[in-house]
C-alpha cells in the first residue's frame, strides 16, 4: 500500500483523549505508542485463551508479531509474556 491511504494510516488526529488529556494515539486502524525512543505502530487483540499483536516501527526497522496463550486476555493489565516480548523488541516506554 502506498500514497494517501498509507499516510492516513500513520496520521494521528489532532484531538486529546477525554479521560487522560493525552494526545490521540489511534489512527485509521492502527495505534501508536512510543517505546525506546521510537514510534511503534500496531494492532492488538485478544479473546479468552489468547492475546495477539502485530507491531512495527514506521519503516519496518523492528517488527514484532506474536500470539500467546493466556487466561488473562480480557484483563486490565497487559499479558506478562506479551509485555516482555514488547520490551525486548522496542525498549521501555518513552515520552
Amino acid at each position: 500500500m502506498r500514497g494517501p491511504l498509507l499516510e492516513e494510516m500513520f496520521t494521528l488526529s489532532k484531538v486529546t483523549d477525554l479521560g487522560s488529556g493525552d494526545p490521540a494515539a489511534y489512527s485509521v486502524g492502527l495505534s501508536m505508542k512510543r517505546r525506546g525512543g521510537r514510534e511503534v505502530w500496531g494492532k492488538t487483540g485478544g479473546r479468552w485463551g489468547y492475546n495477539a499483536a502485530v507491531a512495527s516501527t514506521r519503516h519496518g526497522e523492528r517488527t514484532l508479531v506474536y500470539s500467546v496463550n493466556s487466561t488473562d486476555a480480557k484483563g486490565q493489565e497487559m499479558n506478562r509474556t506479551a509485555l516482555e516480548l514488547m520490551l525486548a523488541t522496542y525498549g521501555l516506554p518513552s515520552e
